[in-house]
């Protein structure tokens, strides 16, 4: 793949005359990616990477982030699955949690109060209250 850099270049040395042959050469690639790129200038004005349309689209619309952010500032205590149940979403909590995560809030894990907490821990306390 070609830096942006790379790309003008290549685009410059096609309209000083070079073949497509010798550019694919020169830049080791295919001369069908040089063709391409050369196609690409023409018909867009441009030749940089198109890095805008990658990665997997989301799910969620922006109406149902909107929803999520609103269900989470009126109830901060609920939990993932309780806003897919109460929103209707037909995703996993796993999508919900890293949405979540994105819009700025914090993941907290409800820690519950362990029994072991009132026990003492050190056998010399245990041998003064057996005393």
């Amino acid at each position: 793949m070609l830096s942006n850099e790379e790309r003008k270049k290549l685009v410059e040395a096609h309209k000083k005359g070079y073949a497509s042959k010798d550019l694919a050469e020169i830049f080791k690639i295919s001369t069908n990616s040089v063709n391409r790129i050369i196609r690409q200038e023409k018909t867009t004005g441009s030749c940089e990477n198109k890095t805008y349309n990658c990665g997997r689209k989301s799910i969620l619309t922006e109406a149902d982030l909107k929803n999520i952010s609103q269900l989470i500032d009126s109830q901060p205590d609920i939990t993932i699955n309780e806003i897919i149940e109460k929103l209707d979403l037909k995703v996993s909590n796993e999508t919900v949690r890293k949405e979540t995560i994105k819009m700025g809030y914090v993941y907290k894990k409800k820690s519950l109060h362990a029994s072991e907490r009132e026990r003492p821990r050190c056998s010399r306390e245990k041998r003064r209250m057996g005393e």
